[in-house]
């Protein structure tokens, strides 16, 4: 099932019970037989390959435990073996195996190549190339006939160039540098200057690739300059790192694991240059005197990813709640004097969304706010924009039932089980929602959608309901503000309300970059800490920086036979049937791009470092040999976890400024920051004291008399020639079962089914109520009552107001479809002269 080939699975299963019954297997339990007919291996291995069926992968010592020498070796004491012939012929079968193309990956190839080829095609004829397409034309201009004079163009135009953060170039884009400098040549006619540091080449999934800078610097050989004085961190958090990193140079590769990567034969291209420190003029102290400069918390019990997560991210809150806690807790420096710690000095750096999500859940049951920035923190990404669309679908179509109940029932309305259980069951509440949305829709169509979205808050009371929370409310009154802006400036680019929504609901699943005009930010942010991750962190500094998960790692694994491996020239390939050695290249490469992420992460910090390592748990059980940290402390050897603390006291002897301190396995108690420390912590909201005009509405006629008397109405005697008129035609016949009254008679009652009938009266009147004379408006019809959810009472609505529309009305002596002049609703104004 797994090799795809389905239709064979039961001719196969009979195959082998034929041939198991003719002889045993060669493969009982733990014990290998000698006796099973070369026949049927040679049969076997035949069929295998006629068929395409492909076997599960088998370890090296599988194979030769089948092979003669194998299962000579597997004799026991002075025991001889003679091998039978089959054997001989899976070291064949194991060669052919080799050799064989999967046609999945074949059709993998192929389907790729279509849909590039198509996806090309469909932008050159809609005109939006992207940036990488406006790669690959220059490219393609400057290796054509007339690339000589593009050159000179472009070389007449800019003659000197500057490139800083050259690590991140792309191959494509380091052939078009050099084909329009020509770097290795060092024309004196143009300057080029690249600026860039390979230790910090972290945006492999933007396309950057390390071996561009390395081949870069191979041609520049002999015109480098060197920044050896670090001027952002202290003399021991630069000597800490400095001693991390020059003791993995000894181990296999490097300290970057990069030995050999571009000449087997030759040193590591990327090898640690320790570098001197300027230092700081203020020192970071407590009240039990100064910090360190790297404090390691290490807990030697091996924890599955989500106790990882949750462990640290509580033992980093603790820590940051003692910082921010202590009084005596800042910056000393002897010209400016002391500076308490506050909590916008403060970094917490991760690698996902969800170490993320763990650290700040752990600061804000401590009461410690905080804010998460990412390099791709769009508005769209944020569930109001997701509540929105929900929001935006009830208030185009108030009357679908189930629109408005889903807008209502999302966390941006916020109501509590109460009010969901009356929007489900009273007509009233209802109602009265149902009058809010058509309010709203209103403002929509005259104003636009951002006044409809500010209406909207203020009736629903959303701002200081929100303000109030103790977390997130701010942002969240942001985030929709910023949307509603949005949505305004797209809606001069899109037609209609429908359009507007698909918009939106594009937007929000669209991956988004960071583009500056989607991007999240509020003031109060700058006062918060920063849960940050590797990559946004890049290029920034932070007094003080928390790094609680640093000894993950995420092994490179093909996804549905599918992996990208780096190639030597740069760049990266994708392989459809990957090999073990696929594999084990693309592991390489991701071991060595971790390392890198450590080393960013690890040199943000100006004055203090805090680290969390825990062995995570792999294939056997601890896994820290794979991760960066295991290789810089002991070269991807297997590491017992019990060992590490001694091994990290051993990297880092010498040095009084680095901490290692072995915790236990228990939970870290929550201690909640008091706002009367003086830090800063959550406040309450301020009162939201704004007046708006309310002595004004607009309602419908059921709203004006919803709250009249119920007392039954006093009723006249009709006339007795009026009582015989009303009486004709009465028989004593039994009334007509329910399933054969009139549609008017069984259509369901209540608010929402009223309003639906209403709205479909005023579309009908549009077009001149034609139900019975056009068919087409009869579907049409129909079409709505199955978007609005009543398509199982469409037959009922089209019979019933088709009725409407034919019958004479007395004083007109008309019908409304024989009416000429229609005002499908008309207002009516009164002025009150109550409060």
């Amino acid at each position: 099932l797994r090799a795809g080939w389905v239709e064979r699975a039961d001719a196969m299963q009979r195959w082998f019970d034929e041939q198991l019954a003719l002889s045993p297997s060669p493969l009982s339990g733990s014990k290998i037989r000698v006796d099973w007919p070369a026949k049927r291996c040679g049969a076997l291995r035949a069929w295998a390959l006629s068929s395409g069926v492909t076997f599960p992968a088998l370890e090296d010592a599988h194979w030769y435990r089948l092979s003669p020498a194998g299962l000579r070796d597997a004799a026991k004491g002075k025991a001889t073996i003679d091998p039978p012939p089959w054997s001989a012929e899976t070291v064949e079968l194991r060669a052919a195996l080799a050799t064989f193309v999967s046609p999945a990956a074949a059709m993998r190839r192929h389907a790729a190549a279509s849909v590039r080829h198509r996806v090309a095609e469909l932008k050159r004829h809609a005109g939006t190339p992207g940036f990488r397409d406006l790669l690959e034309r220059l490219a393609a201009a400057l290796d054509g006939p007339n690339g000589d004079r593009l050159r000179a163009r472009i070389v007449a135009q800019f003659p000197a160039a500057l490139i800083d953060e050259f690590q991140d170039t792309s191959p494509l884009q380091y052939r078009i540098f050099d084909r329009v400098y020509r770097i290795a040549a060092n024309d004196p006619a143009t300057v080029l200057f690249l600026i860039g540091d390979p230790k910090q080449s972290i945006f492999a999934f933007r396309g950057a690739d390390i071996r561009s800078y390395l081949r870069a610097r191979d041609a520049t050989a002999g015109r480098h300059h060197r920044l050896g004085v670090n001027h952002r961190s202290t003399q021991a958090l630069v000597a800490a790192v400095n001693r991390l990193f020059t003791n993995a140079e000894a181990f296999d590769g490097g300290a970057f694991r990069f030995g050999g990567a571009l000449d087997p034969s030759g040193p590591s291209p990327l090898p640690f240059v320790p570098v001197e420190a300027r230092g700081r003029r203020e020192r970071f102290v407590a009240s039990s005197g100064s910090v360190p400069a790297i404090t390691v918390c290490v807990d030697a019990a091996e924890l599955n990813v989500t106790d990882t997560r949750r462990v640290f991210a509580d033992r980093a809150a603790s820590r940051i709640v003692s910082w921010l806690a202590d009084p005596a807790c800042g910056f000393d420096d002897f010209e400016a004097g002391f500076r308490r710690l506050a909590p916008a000095d403060i970094a917490v750096i991760v690698r996902t969304g969800k170490e993320a999500a763990a650290v700040q859940g752990a600061l804000r049951r401590r009461r410690v706010a905080s804010v998460y920035l990412s390099d791709r923190d769009s508005v769209f990404a944020g569930p109001e924009a997701k509540d929105l669309v929900r929001w935006l679908l009830a208030v185009a179509t108030p009357l679908d039932s189930r629109r408005v109940r889903a807008a209502f029932a999302t966390p941006l309305a916020g109501l509590s089980t109460d009010a969901l259980g009356a929007l489900a069951h009273d007509d009233v509440v209802i109602e009265s929602r149902v009058e809010l949305l058509r309010r709203l829709k209103a403002v929509w169509a005259r104003q636009g959608v951002l006044p409809m979205l500010r209406q909207a808050l203020h009736a629903l009371d959303l701002p200081a309901r929100w303000l109030s929370e103790p977390d997130g409310g701010e942002r969240k009154l942001t985030n929709v503000l910023h949307l509603a802006e949005l949505l305004q400036a797209a809606s001069a680019e899109v037609e209609g309300e429908e359009t507007l929504i698909r918009w939106l609901v594009d937007q929000t699943a669209a991956e988004h970059g960071g583009e500056d005009e989607h991007l999240v930010r509020l003031e109060s942010d700058a006062d918060l800490i920063q849960v940050v991750t590797v990559y946004k962190s890049k290029g920034l500094e932070y007094p003080v920086v928390l790094l609680p998960y640093a000894a993950t790692f995420h092994e490179a694994k093909a996804k549905n036979d599918v992996i990208a491996v780096p190639e030597g020239d740069g760049g990266r390939r994708i392989v459809f049937d990957p090999s073990q050695q696929d594999v084990a290249d693309a592991d390489l490469a991701r071991l060595q791009e971790e390392i890198r992420l450590l080393y960013v992460a690890l040199t943000r910090a100006r004055h203090a470092l805090w680290i969390g390592v825990s062995p995570p748990k792999g294939k056997g059980g601890n896994a820290l040999q794979l991760t960066a940290l295991g290789h810089l402390l002991d070269g991807g050897r297997r590491i017992q976890a019990d060992a590490l603390g001694a091994l990290l006291d051993a990297a880092t002897a010498g040095l009084a400024s680095v901490v290692v301190d072995v915790a236990d396995s228990t939970d870290e108690p929550v201690v909640v920051l008091d706002a009367g420390t003086g830090a800063t912590a959550f406040v309450d909201a301020p009162d939201y004291t704004t007046r708006f005009e309310t002595d004004w509405t607009i309602g419908s006629f059921s709203s004006l008399v919803r709250d009249l008397s119920r007392a039954p109405l006093a009723i006249t005697p009709a006339s007795p020639s009026l009582e015989e008129e009303l009486l004709a035609g009465v028989t004593d016949e039994p009334p007509a079962p329910p399933g054969a009254r009139a549609p008017r008679h069984r259509f369901p009652r209540g608010a929402l089914p009223g309003n639906f009938l209403h709205e479909q009266l005023q579309w009908l009147a549009a077009s001149g109520f034609a139900l019975a004379t056009d068919p087409g408006l009869a579907e049409r019809l129909r079409l709505r009552c199955e978007r609005q959810g009543w398509g199982h009472r469409a037959d009922d609505v089209v019979a019933w107001l088709g009725e409407v529309s034919t019958t004479v009305l007395p004083p007109l002596d008309a019908s409304l479809a024989a009416l000429r002049t229609l005002l499908p609703e008309m207002e009516f104004w009164f002025p009150s002269g109550g409060p």
